[in-house]
């Protein structure tokens, strides 16, 4: 396979998966066998487990946004970060994660198009109006218990906070509508975020490169495919060894944090 650098193209589109944040410690429900406390994730990641049993859904994210709060960026975001600084500050970064991490390494940098949502924000289910969000609404014992997760480093203005949150039965209620609060998440069964705009990008860049994910679930999965018929050169970098696909022009064996910072090196 050939050997690209990404310091060549202007139009590059980069699509991140659990593999870049494994090294942060973000666990992978994949890994676990898909349970969580015995139950499986998709108990717990639909809306009909939501309808049936909203209290369950809550502790579930709220563990997911200690989990987060507690992990910090590693050396493949703040990779990226620095290339998009230094080389090319119109990097267009697709992630299937919601752990916040490309955020945290990049401020305004680099502002990934998170197409599975974020674990900073929640949703009326009223309105739709999206809430900047961090809070832990259970403790770890499953005890309705809120607090700060530490995904905000400063809490912005337009954050919900503690003091201010409005609660029923031990769940949180819109600050818009004093309704059932959601998390922002694309659930089984639900459309991606910013699919429209993402199959623009892939249709008019130059460089594709897909980070730390398996390609096995679509829409994602057809992304290299897409950006390769449409005359794009590919990148594959994943910690899996790779069998032969027709669409990958390079392939990077190893852990993100070790192949990303090397692959766009800035000097």
């Amino acid at each position: 396979m050939e050997s690209l650098n990404p310091i060549n193209y202007k139009r590059i589109v980069i699509l991140t998966g659990a593999g870049i944040s494994a090294e942060s410690g973000i666990q992978t429900f994949r890994d676990s066998g898909g349970l969580w406390e015995n139950y499986p994730v998709e108990e717990v990641a639909t809306p009909d487990a939501f309808h049936r049993d909203p209290h369950k859904v809550w502790r579930f994210y709220s563990h997911r946004r200690h989990q987060a709060g507690l992990a910090t960026p590693n050396r493949a975001h703040e990779a990226l970060v620095d290339f998009a600084q230094k080389i090319n500050p119109h990097l267009f970064l697709i992630t299937q994660n919601v752990d916040y991490l490309h955020q945290r390494a990049g401020g305004d940098i680099l502002s990934p198009h998170c197409m599975h949502g974020s674990l900073h924000q929640s949703r009326c289910t009223a309105c739709q109006k999206v809430h900047l969000d961090d809070i832990v609404y259970y403790d770890e014992s499953g005890r309705f218990n809120p607090k700060h997760s530490g995904l905000f480093s400063t809490l912005p203005t337009n954050a919900l906070t503690v003091e201010n949150l409005k609660i029923s039965e031990e769940l949180p209620l819109s600050p818009c509508c004093h309704e059932l609060l959601r998390p922002h998440i694309v659930w089984f069964g639900e459309v991606p975020f910013h699919l429209e705009e993402i199959f623009r990008r892939l249709e008019h860049c130059e460089l594709f490169i897909s980070i730390g994910t398996s390609g096995q679930v679509y829409p994602a999965a057809g992304f290299l495919q897409t950006a390769k018929s449409h005359g794009a050169r590919t990148v594959l970098i994943n910690q899996e060894a790779h069998h032969h696909n027709p669409y990958v022009d390079q392939f990077l064996e190893g852990k993100a944090g070790e192949v990303v910072p090397k692959f766009f090196k800035t000097t």
